[in-house]
């Protein structure tokens, strides 16, 4: 290895590390090129002899699934020995050689997270680019959940949107920046400056019946995404996906009192999925349901 800790050779992508494992796919996805964050399900078979792996790209997190096993691995220091079972996790930061043995099969969900878009993320929240540790035989339940919640939204084809994606995905990767990565406080970030603040404004005013991604918002402010994001938050108070959900019901209310169109009609036109999906957003947020909130207001 080098003296970074990063291996000496090229690195491989998350894919081809797990064919080397003979992992077999059990939630086929498309791959999505370019994405910051990426999950996977697969199936591994017994590993008796000990195996040495290419450093990968990304970020790794696995959570087991299921089977409980011995599994022996080496990064950059001595052969680590840690009993799994359903639930438990490790990390291999991207860019490290490793190398492994376990003593039966197991169910692995997988987590990649580009080095990149984490360190973007980090600027983000007012960090330092960050150094993610490489755990061992851990739980981390949030974080277990927020990746099932990724796959199943890619496994559903997306219904939630490029911003849901987006959201989770960002509150993903801080979730590894505050509980598993070496990182330091930079100073405070200046808000996002008036002029720039109105474009996106009038960006998500304009769209608010057709998706909209972090990307475009950040492009309207003239802003890289991750500068815009912490710079919108402190100007807001919000996330570029909170904003976006917040104005969004706002103009559904105002459908919804002072027009004839139908609850469909109106989810349509302010950019929710169907009916239903405007339904759990508007309860989950007034505690009534739109048809509730317009027989008030008629009343």
């Amino acid at each position: 290895m080098g003296a970074d800790g990063t291996g000496a050779g090229s690195t491989i992508t998350p894919h081809q590390w797990v064919e080397l494992l003979h992992g077999v796919d059990l939630a086929p996805i498309p791959i999505e090129r370019g994405a910051p964050v990426q999950v996977a399900m697969f199936r591994f078979p017994w590993m008796p002899q000990r195996v040495v792996l290419p450093a990968m790209e990304s970020h790794y997190v696995s959570f087991t699934l299921a089977g409980r096993l011995i599994i022996e691995r080496e990064l950059r220091g001595p052969l680590e020995r840690c009993a799994f079972r359903p639930g438990m996790s490790l990390i291999i930061p991207a860019g490290e050689e490793n190398a492994w043995r376990w003593n039966r099969g197991t169910d692995e969900l997988h987590l990649y997270v580009s080095r990149s878009w984490l360190a973007e993320t980090a600027d983000a929240a007012g960090l330092e680019v960050p150094l993610v540790l490489p755990r061992f035989g851990f739980e981390d339940r949030m974080l277990h959940a927020l990746t099932a919640a990724l796959l199943d939204e890619r496994r559903s084809g997306g219904l939630g949107g490029p911003l849901f994606t987006s959201s989770v995905a960002d509150t993903v990767a801080l979730r590894l920046l505050r509980d598993h990565c070496s990182v330091d406080r930079r100073p405070p970030t200046v808000a996002l400056a008036p002029a720039r603040l109105r474009r996106v404004r009038a960006l998500v005013d304009e769209r608010l019946g057709s998706q909209l991604t972090v990307e475009e918002m950040a492009e309207a402010a003239g802003l890289s995404r991750a500068h815009f994001t912490r710079c919108f938050h402190a100007a807001t108070g919000h996330t570029p996906y909170g904003y976006v959900r917040d104005r969004r019901l706002a103009r559904a209310r105002e459908l919804l009192q002072g027009s004839a169109h139908s609850i469909a009609e109106v989810a349509v036109l302010t950019g929710f999925h169907s009916q239903s999906h405007l339904g759990r957003v508007f309860r989950a947020t007034t505690g009534v349901t739109p048809g509730e909130y317009r027989r008030r207001m008629a009343g």
